[in-house]
């Protein structure tokens, strides 16, 4: 199935606040997902959508280097989504996203995550126009990304240690990176995820639906609650 494609747009230093007064002007909350490669963005996202869109319009805007893999796997559950390609670039930027924008249906959308690319530090510094943002780090990638990306962490809503299920196969101290991530970010929603077992999936389908009622209010078509599970 082809999705929409977006390269490389004019840049634009104001972008950033001009998708956040679109995003508000529309209702929409904008959610960016940030994390290193490979530590299983998207398959949260294919964990965490089937949960939640029979409840909330969401769509969903792919950054990537040089391919449509991700958006692919999102178009399959049917979920509105746009590709962007950086074509080398480090990350994802906010005229990219402002393009982008145009590419989906955002007055029918109570909810934009845009997942991430690029190191972690280029991610961090970038402002997209988001709203909230969600930061993961992959047990599989060692207990000091913390320690190594700070920044990454310091502004998340929420923090997700993912690939829960490789905890006993693997040299990483849950408990320090935990007090790690609790000193750099007191105040952000710890939540361990391995979406082979669904562990974690409910407790953040059920976060995001409460955050995005409080902020949007009630713009949701009905469907059952999801059960929280899951916490390190």
């Amino acid at each position: 199935m082809s999705v929409p494609v977006v390269h490389q747009a004019p840049p634009n230093p104001r972008a950033a606040g001009e998708n956040r007064r679109a995003f508000d002007a529309l209702g929409v909350t904008c959610l960016n997902l940030l994390g290193p490669t490979g530590c299983g963005k998207t398959a949260l996202l294919e964990a965490i959508l089937p949960r939640i869109k029979d409840r909330l319009r969401v769509g969903v805007l792919e950054g990537d280097l040089a391919s449509t893999c991700d958006a692919q796997r999102i178009s399959a559950l049917g979920v509105p989504v746009v590709q962007v390609l950086t074509d080398g670039r480090c990350h994802l930027a906010a005229h990219q996203v402002r393009q982008a924008m145009s590419e989906l249906p955002l007055q029918d959308l109570d909810l934009l995550i845009i997942e991430g690319v690029g190191s972690p530090t280029c991610q961090a510094a970038a402002d997209l126009g988001e709203h909230i943002r969600v930061a993961a780090l992959s047990i599989s990638a060692g207990d000091m990304v913390a320690t190594k990306y700070p920044l990454l962490f310091r502004d998340a809503a929420v923090i997700l240690v993912t690939k829960y299920d490789l905890l006993p196969h693997v040299d990483f101290d849950l408990s320090r990176t935990v007090q790690s991530l609790k000193r750099l970010n007191p105040t952000a929603e710890i939540i361990c995820t391995d979406t082979k077992n669904r562990v974690g999936i409910d407790r953040l389908a059920g976060w995001l639906l409460g955050y995005v009622r409080a902020q949007r209010g009630q713009r949701f078509r009905p469907a059952r609650a999801a059960a929280p599970v899951g916490a390190c």
